[in-house]
């Protein structure tokens, strides 16, 4: 079939799942999947589209899934940043994009824990993150000690660093971490008094 639409009117974007023509005299279906958006603005911008017919019905996009991020700041002397934070995850169905990790709060500060939430198509297994800063501010060099990503399922993904991100540090800015168990990813930073 060929369906689309004139792109007129407010807010003509329209996300179509697919079309099922039944025959009403012998009750046979013929199952037209689509799951793109037809819209100017959106995914290839095309607002008309020729699909396949299908004899079977199937699902043409992936469930939207939130998702809860927890990042750790180290505890080091000028550990946090004011600098623009961003992450990518990417899992088994796909990436995210880049995500500014940000709130009301003043985040990525010494020795502070920051949650942060969003919503995507379901990535499935979580394979690698990148994150990372733009090295904005005064100060931009962070000490990151980990991430958790956990799905609304309740299934969590642990990315340990320990390390600094600086222009100047040997990761530079930006790192990319796969998965791992759970565990301190730095010691805990210990002052001494000589007497």
């Amino acid at each position: 079939i060929r369906i689309g639409h004139d792109n007129s009117g407010f807010g003509a974007a329209w996300f179509l799942d697919k079309v099922v023509i039944t025959n009403v005299a012998s009750e046979k279906k013929w199952y037209f999947l689509c799951g793109k958006w037809l819209a100017k603005n959106e995914d290839d911008g095309l607002i008309v589209r020729e699909i396949p017919a299908s004899n079977a019905d199937g699902v043409t996009f992936l469930p939207m899934t939130s998702y809860k991020v927890t990042v750790y700041t180290g505890d080091r002397p000028g550990a946090g940043t004011d600098a623009t934070v961003k992450l990518t995850v990417t899992g088994e169905n796909g990436d995210t994009g880049d995500i500014v990790l940000d709130n009301p709060n003043n985040n990525f500060e010494r020795n502070q824990v920051d949650t942060f939430g969003f919503r995507t198509p379901d990535l499935g297994n979580i394979k690698k993150i990148r994150i990372g800063h733009d090295n904005s501010g005064f100060g931009a060099a962070w000490f990151l000690d980990k991430v958790v990503i956990e799905s609304g399922s309740g299934q969590a993904w642990y990315f340990l660093l320990g390390d600094w991100l600086a222009k100047d540090a040997p990761h530079g800015t930006w790192v990319e971490l796969t998965p791992t168990q759970d565990a301190a990813a730095s010691l805990p930073w210990v002052t001494y008094q000589v007497t």
